[in-house]
């Protein structure tokens, strides 16, 4: 990766570390965004001891807060002129409705706001690397629909529905931002680890708490974080992928997603919402302008 700038959100533990971890081995300078200062210490110790390049940079954020968001992307414009990979890997579920300080679901919040957001704030500086790669982790366990009444769990929620359908929110977006890129060298897609044996899910309480921890006493279905991580760090580091946006990776390979993935209709719709959600300004959705190109490729379709 020679001395690439890599941003990951929740470098910290699981996918996250484990991802930070093999790039930084590869050589890159991975730059951590993570909640907690203190719980992250030993994760960027580990991260510096693999590194064969820059030691790991910890910048602190909670990605549910908007304003925190937007600091953290001021810091980071203040350190580095460019960033070469951002991967979106933050992500939760929550055993019952809450509500961030912005109002705002907090799955949806943390699951497709912080990362929209986050790589809109950024993507200029991915536009001054040669060709900046975005990879956001997806699931393969996303919706097959999705009701824009019922995008924060206004009407009804189940922890389960509100995870899958933010996980949708990721392919939309992933498509709709790889279509608005295209012709430009920043390429966009997702990441699919598969079910892995990290701390996702350790935090619910009551009944929804049994089910990560059924699932994870099926040791079969699982692989380790590392397993889990060979997928982003191909899609961040690979030559043989230089170029290719807006697809969908599970397990290192393409694979398909639901058809309402694919509707363009929904993507823009979902892109608008979000931008309003965001409190984006004029100038900042101008930075999402891109030359299309007539050659460039039929995004997404898989």
């Amino acid at each position: 990766m020679g001395e690439k700038v890599v941003v990951i959100t929740g470098a910290n533990r699981g996918i996250g570390l484990a991802s930070a971890r093999r790039l930084a081995q590869l050589g890159a300078a991975i730059v951590m965004i993570c909640r907690d200062r203190n719980r992250s210490l030993s994760a960027t110790n580990d991260i510096a001891a693999a590194a064969a390049g820059p030691k790991p940079v910890l910048l602190v954020a909670d990605l549910s807060s908007q304003a925190s968001i937007r600091s953290v992307a001021a810091e980071i414009r203040t350190r580095f002129d460019r960033i070469d990979v951002l991967i979106n890997n933050a992500g939760a579920m929550f055993s019952s409705r809450e509500l961030t300080d912005d109002g705002i679901e907090k799955t949806f919040a943390l699951t497709l706001l912080a990362p929209f957001l986050f790589t809109i704030l950024l993507l200029d500086l991915l536009h001054a690397g040669p060709r900046g790669r975005i990879v956001t982790v997806a699931s393969e366990s996303h919706s097959r629909k999705l009701e824009f009444n019922n995008l924060q769990g206004e009407r009804k929620y189940n922890f389960f529905l509100a995870y899958a359908a933010s996980k949708l929110c990721n392919i939309l977006f992933t498509y709709e931002l790889a279509r608005l890129l295209g012709g430009s060298p920043v390429s966009a897609n997702c990441a699919i680890p598969g079910p892995s044996r990290t701390a996702f899910g350790d935090d619910m309480t009551g009944l929804p708490a049994l089910f990560p921890m059924i699932v994870k006493r099926i040791p079969f279905l699982l692989r380790t974080p590392e397993q889990g991580a060979e997928t982003i760090v191909e899609l961040a580091s690979s030559e043989a992928l230089r170029g290719v946006t807006g697809k969908f990776f599970l397990r290192g390979r393409e694979a398909k997603t639901s058809g309402i993935s694919y509707n363009a209709a929904v993507a823009r719709q979902l892109w608008k919402v979000s931008e309003g959600l965001c409190g984006l300004a004029a100038t900042e959705r101008i930075h999402l302008s891109a030359p299309r190109s007539e050659s460039a490729p039929a995004f997404g379709e898989i």
